[in-house]
């Protein structure tokens, strides 16, 4: 799991240093060229908007993975609140509905 981190972190900086670093005269220094002659303007930005990405869905899946059963535990323990709550929810709601407030 570092390693995965470490390579965001690492693409990261790769994707900041090409931003700053790499101008319009300067497409000698990519070793891909996929025939157009050059790399376009706008290619750091696509990379950075890659590697956001890949972070954002990494941390999405971290959160989807462990909040729910840390949302289990805690409901477990406070069992008795949650029913207490729902039925304050329910009497308010039903105070409301029928103008008895």
């Amino acid at each position: 799991m570092v390693m995965r981190y470490a390579a965001i972190a690492g693409l990261a900086a790769a994707t900041f240093f090409g931003a700053i670093n790499f101008g319009a005269g300067d497409g000698a220094l990519v070793l891909v060229d996929a025939g157009n002659g050059g790399l376009g303007g706008n290619a750091p930005v696509w990379l950075f908007a890659v590697v956001v990405g890949a972070a954002v869905y990494s941390i999405c899946r971290e959160a989807a993975v462990s909040v729910p059963p840390a949302i289990e535990a805690w409901a477990g323990e406070n069992k008795t609140w949650l029913f207490a709550g729902s039925a304050l929810l329910v009497l308010a709601g039903f105070a409301l509905g029928t103008g008895t407030t």
